[in-house]
This record gives structure tokens, C-alpha cells and sequence, in this order.
């Protein structure tokens, strides 16, 4: 029997994919790591139980990767990562957890021999720099600003030519900032999930950028969709071209707020204060995205900020 391998398996997005893969396919087994245990796998546990294997390790260790990976390894979902600010401001730590991992995950795999389809969340953060142009899409240069892009232009280039001399079959996804999140993280994107979460369960929010900032968004059951159906692709449907622009849409961070406060769900107010620390980051991430691969694979973005709002808040009230 097969098992699909998750790592950052603990985390929002981890979670999610693994409930999706188990619900679809009752022969499916998971296979998820992390650095630590979370509650988010109690609910997991319940409803999948025996089907679900948890580890607990840390992947910058190359044996301890090669432990993950077998012969009936037949997928990878690789989301563990030290997100942008928490890369930013550690160096080593980022280095280690996006660039070490990655290459020892795809090490492990390429010696187990299972040829596995092989799935990488890529970001809108290998984008950046003063000639950036006005409209980002497939084909636009890469020149990341920041630690946390530069690992992920480093993870594309290495599974496209671990895909192209034949040791797994994989497929890379630029990822627009991810909302709604569970909880905060290091991430510069956080305010995106900040505007919505916090008002809606009665906290205030002070967001760290401007209102005019903007950024490409995407909701986290259409993450789940796009991650899912990128693993169902049969290999070489990417061509020699591996990474592909996920879709999204690109609300200014004003917008986000007055769709929340407009939505009649807010319980606590939003302000505006600037972090020039954050402001650094985000700024020169693309603004106007463009995802014409992914739309011809039939991967859609959400249809707008208020879809999301009402989607995140249907999933609060169960």
C-alpha cells in the first residue's frame, strides 16, 4: 500500500491537504512530520485514525529524511519552510529549514527509488527588485528581495532537474499569500489573515502596512484544490517547465478591511500602523499576478475577498 508524505505536517496547510487526500480515498495513507505535535492533528486523528503516521523530526537532518522516504513513498507534499520575516531575521535558521531540508527531501527520494510526484509550494517572494514590471506572470525574471524567495527559486531549479533526469516527477506552485490562517505566523503576508481572523473572533487589529498596499491572495480551500489537483497531474504535464504562478486575486490591504467591516461579521475595530520592517518585504513582492498556466489546467482563483470572508466565517460556525 502507498503513502503520501507531508512534511510541516503539523501545520495549517498540512493539516488541511492530508484531511483532504484521507476523505477522498479510503485506501489513502498519510505520512506526516514536523518538528513538533500540534492540536491541530487531534481532529485528524479522530475522523482518519490508524491511516495517519506522525513523526517527529527535523528535516535539516539528512538521515532523518532519508527515514521518511521508501519504496512505496508515492507522493510528497513538501510544506515545511521559516517563512519570510521568520527567515529574514535568521539567517542560518532559514538556510537550514528551506534550503537544507529541501535538498536532503529530495535526496531521500531519489534513493528510495519510488519515483514520487513530488509537490512544492513555491511563493509570490521570488518575485522583486526595482525592474520588477507592473504586471508578474509565468515567464517574468525571478529576482527575489529576500532569503525566504531566494529558497525558493534554489527548491524550483532543484526539482526541475531532479524531474528532468527522471528520480520523481515534480511540480512547483508560486503561492499567493494564504488566507484565511489559523493563527499568526513570522510571515510579512500575515496581515492578509490578520484582517480577517482577528476582527471576527473580537479582537482589535492593528495592520503593518499601509492600506493601499496589495498583494495577490488565496483562500485556503482553493490552496487545497490547486495543491491537490497539482498532484493529480499525470507526469509531464508541466512540460520542461516545472513551476507554474498559482491563481489569485490582489485586493489592497483598505480593501480587505472594508470588505470585513462591510460584512457585518467585524466584532472588533481594524487600524492602520505601518512596520517598515514588514513594509520592506512586502513591497517588493508583486502587486498585479497573472497565472495563465494554471488557468489553462483548469486552476481558478477565488472570485473575491467577500467570497473568502464568507467562506472563512461559514467554516467558524461549523
Amino acid at each position: 500500500m502507498t503513502t503520501t508524505l507531508i512534511t510541516g505536517g503539523a501545520g495549517f496547510l498540512g493539516v488541511s491537504v492530508a484531511h483532504r487526500l484521507l476523505s477522498r480515498d479510503p485506501a489513502a495513507r498519510v505520512h506526516l512530520t514536523d518538528l513538533a505535535e500540534s492540536p491541530r492533528l487531534a481532529a485528524l486523528r479522530a475522523q482518519h485514525g490508524g491511516r495517519i503516521l506522525f513523526t517527529v523530526g527535523d528535516l535539516g537532518d539528512a538521515g532523518f529524511c532519508r527515514s521518511l522516504v521508501d519504496a512505496d513513498t508515492a507522493g510528497v507534499f513538501h510544506f515545511a519552510s521559516l517563512v519570510s520575516g521568520g527567515a529574514e531575521r535568521d539567517f542560518p535558521a532559514g538556510l537550514r529549514a528551506n534550503v537544507h531540508a529541501t535538498m536532503h527531501l529530495l535526496e531521500a527520494a531519489r534513493l528510495a527509488g519510488s519515483i514520487p510526484r513530488f509537490v512544492f509550494p513555491s511563493s509570490i517572494a521570488t518575485f522583486g527588485g526595482r525592474d520588477l514590471p507592473r504586471v508578474v506572470d509565468d515567464a517574468t525574471a525571478q529576482h527575489p528581495q529576500n532569503s525566504y524567495g531566494v529558497a525558493k527559486v534554489l527548491g524550483e531549479q532543484l526539482i526541475h532537474d531532479y524531474t528532468r533526469k527522471g528520480f520523481l516527477h515534480g511540480r512547483s506552485i508560486r503561492l499567493p499569500a494564504i488566507v484565511v490562517r489559523d493563527e499568526p505566523n513570522s510571515a510579512a503576508s500575515g496581515y492578509a489573515s490578520g484582517l480577517v481572523r482577528e476582527p471576527l473572533a473580537g479582537r482589535a487589529y492593528v495592520c503593518p502596512v499601509t492600506p493601499e498596499t496589495r498583494l495577490p491572495i488565496l483562500s485556503i480551500q482553493r490552496c487545497v484544490d490547486l495543491l491537490v489537483a497539482l498532484a493529480d497531474l499525470p507526469p509531464g504535464a508541466l512540460g520542461d517547465w516545472t513551476a507554474i504562478n498559482g491563481p489569485g486575486i490582489s485586493p489592497s490591504a483598505g480593501e480587505i478591511a472594508a470588505a470585513v467591516q462591510g460584512s457585518g461579521l467585524a466584532r472588533a475595530a481594524i487600524t492602520f500602523a505601518p512596520d517598515p520592517a514588514v513594509m520592506a518585504i512586502v513591497a517588493a513582492w508583486p502587486k498585479d499576478w497573472r497565472a495563465e498556466r494554471a488557468a489553462a489546467l483548469g486552476l481558478q482563483a477565488d472570485p473575491s475577498i467577500g467570497a473568502i470572508i464568507s467562506e472563512y466565517a461559514a467554516g467558524l460556525a461549523g
